[in-house]
């Protein structure tokens, strides 16, 4: 029988070998997974021997991770805001660039009340995350994705939220108006998709990252349904592509958004539109 440390650094090489990013951390979430251990259990546990079960169980998680399937999707889950969100095939997952819309929101409009959509919710983190962060919301989360309509249910019941889910094109079918509208829209060019990591071009839903012509045709449609459904004064956060900010700025004023301004992220990125109506 093979030892912890025997397998972890079998695994690190194929994983490299694979072109898996951060070999190491990925071996170690998944053989703690497989152990049913913690990580940090795990790195002092290097001398264990695996039993046959344990062996064949992490096998299967690794060939996954080798072929670049997202780890994400092999663990079921993500963190996103400190919070763990439960991810699968069939949603987005999430990223810490979404974080920037919280973040934002915070600075802008820190008791922020009343009617809010998250169009597009994907796994629901961002939907979740503002209903516990604002607890003033009534946030309503739309998506066209069953998949990502039941995820994002599962996750606020898990993590005591409540938010409304609807199946919809962006807000097609709504007639209210909202104080906040937020949306984490595709907004990859379809050009660069031969670009993107396997693991984002060959197991991520399509219809979540490719945004139509020049990466903005989606996002331009669903500015135009915002502008229309946000109540006066109300606030506009859409993320985008770090090369993105100058034409969704130039989008918002189009669809007849106002104060059309640019938000960094973490790393100094153009990443969030803000606007009101």
């Amino acid at each position: 029988m093979l030892s912890v440390r025997d397998v972890l650094e079998k695994t690190i090489a194929r994983f490299a070998q694979a072109g898996v990013d951060s070999p190491r951390l990925n071996a170690e979430l998944l053989l703690a997974r497989a152990l049913g251990l913690t990580r940090g259990e795990l790195l002092g546990a290097g001398d264990r021997k695996l039993a046959p079960d344990q062996k064949a169980k992490f096998d299967a998680l690794a060939a996954r991770r080798e072929a670049r399937e997202p780890i994400d999707y092999i663990l079921g889950e993500r963190e996103f805001y400190s919070r763990t969100f439960v991810v699968k095939p069939g949603v987005l997952v999430p990223r810490a660039d979404t974080e920037t819309i919280v973040d934002t929101l915070k600075r802008e409009l820190p008791e922020a009340a009343g009617l809010a959509a998250d169009i597009g919710c994907g796994s629901g983190a961002l939907a979740v995350t503002l209903a516990l962060e604002f607890p003033r919301l009534r946030v309503l989360a739309t998506d066209i994705s069953q998949v990502a309509l039941h995820v994002t249910r599962q996750n606020a019941a898990r993590l005591g939220a409540f938010v409304h889910c609807a199946r919809m094109d962006g807000l097609s079918a709504v007639r209210g108006r909202f104080a906040l509208i937020v949306s984490n829209p595709p907004y990859i060019d379809p050009a660069d998709a031969e670009g993107l990591q396997p693991e984002v071009r060959d197991h991520e839903p399509p219809e979540a990252l490719f945004g139509g012509k020049d990466g903005v045709e989606v996002a331009a449609r669903l500015l135009v349904q915002a502008s229309e459904r946000l109540a006066p004064g109300g606030l506009c956060l859409f993320e985008h592509g770090f090369n993105q900010g100058q034409v969704m700025r130039r989008l918002a004023a189009q669809a007849g958004l106002r104060q059309a301004r640019t938000v960094q992220d973490m790393a100094g990125l153009d990443r969030v539109l803000l606007a009101r109506r």
